[in-house]
């Protein structure tokens, strides 16, 4: 018997093989305080599940690995055949020497952040190529009684919707579909909890993430003769067809992350923030500016007198930052809308005479830096790109084109094109080095999957294929232009994942921008991603109150998506205070602990953040309805008088021993210094509620007094 015991932290995850061979997983929990691991007891190792079952080998439910040999011939029987532990990664291989095939499961452990990485590299030396149709990240057997499940379904602007359900006997699948922005149907995370919807602060709580930029799929089976066991299979989506391998390749499949708490889904996401940060983001301890977008502003209807006087307006409002988004470049064809210029990456004389250095001039002598909006792998028919190479565009031989906002996919799995792609950044940044920031979009899928790259018999490699040959492009990027900011947009949030995020600062999680939508969604994500990484604009969308636009914006990566000619005075005043209100709290919005205290599910919601020595917090609290009259009971309050309402905020993250300064501000309005008070009397009474009237907010931040 061979046991293989991996821990990060308190969650370890153990393998032990039977008496045949087969690596079974003896366990999969965080352990309890001394606790030495998961134990198997009295029982053989027969009696555990099978770590990667593969088909063929059990009748035990779905597989973790389906192939077919060169010959046609399905079914694989794996055995343990080695384990090679360096550091913090384990390398466990299993083989079929009889079909001559190897499969490494491959894990590495993060202590400090009790996260573990985990994914499968497969590879085979038979005659001929191999088809893969099923290879899961992971498929690890979790022992958790009456298992809940929150997934996150969704469409454009409105993404990030939670889908939380028991999971039955059988099969639950969550799935996407798609190579370049599959992320907008379904997000490649979730929750498992035990014994109901998941808390904050208790209760059984596993986090999955599947780092991967194509179309997932997630299952969840239960057994009914093991109904508290549940099967997950992470990988990418394997009903987009089966994936051939020629022998002497690997395959390496989409990498998963755990992360799992005892004690709710809180210290889960301080775990996967922090691992986030300094291993899963581009410059996860760099601070993210203030950016003012020109998209809802002017859309495609600008020229350059109209940029400079947005740039003046900009600085005045505080932005440190001037993104000029679609609509800049094309010559031949101009793009004045969606239809044409696409793929044309040369700046629009008629618009912009003195060109990208007119403009980063420009912004420089009002204090900005700058940045620009590109789609790099999409072209226009109407493109002088497309009447050169209508060649390298994503197509099925014989079969009509699709059109979807007047555009095509880039084909990048034929060289030219990945070179084409990376040239036209490279072109950009080389001629115009004040650009420091780029919205890197995509808003289409592929609905043609072939590619004049791969062979015939090779076409359905198109999904993985794709996806990986973005990455390269990707990666060569933020390798030649390190120190250029990169925002990752797909429609909105069709590209919300950690294996592409790794080559990005920030995502844009949703072109709906309605303040109270927003704030929906992004505590949802706050789950998973840090705040630093979500880029949130203050806009008109719904013709929203400002106010409280802004006060919802300062929660994540703030910025402007509005035209300031149409701001009123107090407007802009609410604007001004709210960038300079998040100078002040910015260090503890991007790099301080995220602390949810109530959730948006009826008319209220509020968060926190903290630094690490909890003698600064921020408290932001926000009205999404009207409060129905007489709503609450009354509770002690900071300060007198009481709160309009009756109700407090909870806080959170104080030491019971200090004392803190408060002082509450309402944007466009006079701030409040509410005196002092000890952190035992704020965790005790909270914080008196002055709220009533639908989308209004405010802000508290505490500040702890000299010893």
């Amino acid at each position: 018997m061979t046991a293989i015991d991996i821990r990060a932290g308190d969650l370890a995850l153990c393998y032990e093989a039977d008496a045949g061979g087969r690596l079974r997983q003896i366990g999969f929990r965080v352990l309890a305080g001394g606790e030495a691991g998961p134990e198997r007891g009295p029982f053989p190792a027969e009696a555990f599940p099978l770590a990667y079952p593969a088909w063929g080998e059990s009748s035990g439910g779905p597989a973790a690995l389906r192939m077919d040999s060169h010959e046609g011939r399905p079914g694989t029987y794996l055995t343990l055949a080695g384990y090679e532990h360096a550091g913090s990664e384990h390398r466990v291989t299993l083989a079929d020497e009889q079909a001559a095939v190897e499969v490494t499961l491959c894990l590495r452990a993060w202590p400090a952040e009790r996260v573990l990485e985990q994914w499968t590299e497969i590879r085979h030396s038979q005659p001929g190529p191999v088809t893969l149709h099923e290879a899961a990240a992971a498929a690890p057997a979790v022992h958790m009684a009456d298992p809940w499940l929150v997934s996150y379904c969704g469409d454009w602007a409105s993404e990030w919707q939670p889908a939380t359900r028991p999971i039955e006997l059988g099969s639950t699948v969550v799935r996407s579909f798609g190579a370049v922005r599959p992320h907008l149907q379904a997000a490649p995370f979730f929750l498992l909890s035990s014994g109901g919807r998941p808390a904050e602060t208790s209760g059984s709580v596993l986090a999955g993430a599947l780092a991967w930029g194509g179309g997932i799929r997630l299952a969840f089976e239960r057994e009914p003769r093991q109904p508290a066991v549940t099967r997950i299979r992470c990988g990418h989506n394997p009903a987009q067809g089966g994936y051939r391998l020629d022998a002497g390749l690997t395959f390496r499949t989409p990498r998963m992350i755990w992360a799992w708490s005892d004690a709710g889904c809180a210290p889960l996401t301080t775990r996967l923030h922090r691992w986030i940060r300094a291993h899963a983001l581009r410059d996860g301890d760099r601070v993210r500016p203030i950016v003012f977008n020109t998209w809802e502003a002017a859309y495609f209807g600008f020229d350059a007198a109209r940029l400079s006087a947005m740039m003046t307006s900009a600085s005045d409002l505080g932005a440190e930052l001037f993104l000029l988004d679609d609509g800049w470049f094309g010559t031949q064809f101009p793009r004045n809308d969606d239809t044409a210029g696409l793929g044309d990456w040369e700046p629009d004389p008629a618009k912009l005479p003195d060109g990208i250095g007119g403009l980063t001039a420009a912004a420089r002598s009002r204090g900005l830096d700058f940045g620009l909006w590109i789609e790099p792998e999409m072209v226009n028919p109407s493109s002088e790109l497309y009447a050169r190479h209508a060649d390298w565009v994503t197509a099925v031989p014989g079969r009509p084109g699709r059109l979807e906002r007047n555009q095509l996919v880039l084909d990048l799995c034929q060289p030219p094109v990945r070179e084409f792609a990376a040239g036209v950044i490279d072109g950009l940044l080389s001629a115009n080095p004040g650009i420091s920031y780029l919205k890197w979009d995509a808003n289409r899928d592929i609905s043609e999957p072939g590619s004049t790259a791969l062979a015939a018999d090779r076409q359905s490699n198109v999904w993985i294929d794709t996806v990986l040959a973005r990455w390269q492009v990707m990666s060569e990027v933020a390798s030649r232009w390190p120190d250029t900011t990169i925002m990752l947009c797909a429609s909105g949030g069709g590209r919300t994942d950690l294996g592409t995020l790794r080559w990005f600062h920030e995502v844009w999680l949703s072109d709906n921008t309605d303040a109270s939508a927003r704030l929906r969604m992004q505590w949802e994500a706050s789950k998973f991603l840090p705040p630093m990484t979500i880029g949130a604009h203050v806009t008109r969308w719904g013709d929203q109150d400002l106010a409280f636009a802004c006060a919802v914006a300062l929660s994540a990566r703030f910025g402007f998506d509005l035209d300031p000619a149409t701001l009123t005075p107090a407007e802009a005043a609410a604007c001004r205070e709210a960038a300079a209100l998040y100078r002040e709290i910015r260090d503890l919005v991007q790099f301080g602990e995220l602390i949810r205290l109530i959730p948006p599910d009826e008319d209220r919601a509020a968060l926190a953040y903290a630094d690490q020595h909890c003698r600064r917090i921020a408290v932001l609290g926000y009205q999404l309805a009207d409060a129905p009259p007489g709503h609450g009971s009354p509770a002690p309050a900071v300060a007198r008088p009481a709160a309009a309402s009756g109700l407090s905020c909870p806080v959170a993250g104080v030491l019971p021993a200090a004392s803190y300064q408060v002082r509450r501000i309402r944007l466009a309005a006079e701030d409040t210094d509410l005196g002092t008070s000890t952190g035992a009397r704020l965790l005790a009474d909270g914080l008196a509620w002055p709220l009533r009237s639908a989308r209004t907010a405010v802000i508290w931040l505490l500040t702890g007094q000299a010893d």
